[in-house]
């Protein structure tokens, strides 16, 4: 009497095991996708006059920074790449978008080229910068450090900067959203930078 009883509960509890994992194993598998956005607002379209010219040659970053999947340090020599933590979009181009609106704002232009995004100008100014570093240590500080070139139409170097850069407070384990945040405060730093090696040659001329 009991067995036939039992037989009509046995294949229910099966499935509601197997739901109940298969939501488990879903919510385990959630990707947060994240970008670094400008800091400025663009500029606006009717600034036109007695602007400066730039075009961004290229922003280079390692080879380890170019997979989707967000980076931090476990130690000196050994890297955690994050599977549910990732970039919404090639981690270069955004950089390189970022920085050209960042720089446009801080510049009062917006007649800045990319490789994205090409300009008619001649430009006053040619950027190339390099990436060296750009991630969480394992101290839990962001750490950016970078270098750019200036130069001018005709290919003169005008000078080659350095900057190293850290995120003020600790953060703690898995916080990416606070990682995220840190990294592109730093970056907007970083573009204050390059605008600062800009204005103070306009200003020796």
């Amino acid at each position: 009497m009991y067995k036939t009883r039992l037989k009509p509960v046995v294949p229910l509890l099966l499935l509601c095991a197997l739901f109940s994992g298969c939501l488990g194993s879903g919510s385990k598998n959630v990707v947060r996708y994240y970008l670094v956005d400008p800091l400025v607002d663009e500029v606006p379209e009717n600034q036109k006059d007695n602007q400066l010219a730039i075009e961004l040659v290229d922003l280079h970053i390692p080879q380890y920074l170019q997979r989707y999947h967000l980076v931090t340090r476990n130690s000196e020599n050994r890297l955690r790449f994050s599977e549910g933590n990732q970039w919404a979009e090639s981690l270069r181009k955004n950089l390189l978008r970022t920085l050209a609106i960042n720089l446009a704002g801080r510049l009062s232009t917006i007649d800045i080229g990319t490789p994205l995004n090409r300009s008619v100008s001649l430009p006053d100014y040619r950027i190339r910068v390099h990436i060296a570093r750009f991630e969480l240590d394992r101290y839990g500080k962001v750490q950016l450090t970078a270098r750019w070139q200036l130069s001018n139409t005709d290919e003169k170097e005008l000078g080659i900067y350095v900057a190293s850069l850290q995120s003020d407070e600790q953060i703690e384990k898995g916080d990416y959203d606070q990682i995220v945040a840190d990294m592109q405060d730093l970056f907007a730093r970083l573009c204050d930078q390059i605008a600062a090696s800009i204005t103070a040659l306009e200003d020796l001329k």
